[in-house]
């Protein structure tokens, strides 16, 4: 196996892992769409209730941050995959590639 190959290996990988990330993500966010609904008044009332959604509204808002930096953050770590393998075959030019 070549320098490419396993370039293109390590790349596809952190691609795959990165879609199984982004899975979770979608996942994490169909989750809280299903319980939106169930926070309006007539589920639960008086000032727990104010004071939990709002500790929900606060939490659901920093998870949706979080989760909308995430593409860009793969893009990152697919770049780096790719980067720190180039160099490192670069580095072993000439020599032959691990099997």
């Amino acid at each position: 196996m070549g320098w490419g190959d396993l370039i293109a290996e390590a790349v596809s990988d952190a691609q795959g892992d990165m879609a199984s990330v982004e899975n979770a993500a979608q996942a994490i966010l169909s989750a809280i769409r299903n319980v939106q609904p169930l926070l309006d008044p007539d589920t639960w009332q008086g000032p727990e209730a104010a004071g939990w959604i709002g500790g929900w509204q606060g939490f659901y808002q920093g998870v949706q941050s979080c989760l909308a930096g995430l593409p860009a953050a793969e893009a990152q770590v697919v770049a780096q995959v790719r980067s720190s393998m180039e160099k490192m075959a670069t580095q072993h030019a000439g020599q032959p590639a691990p099997s």
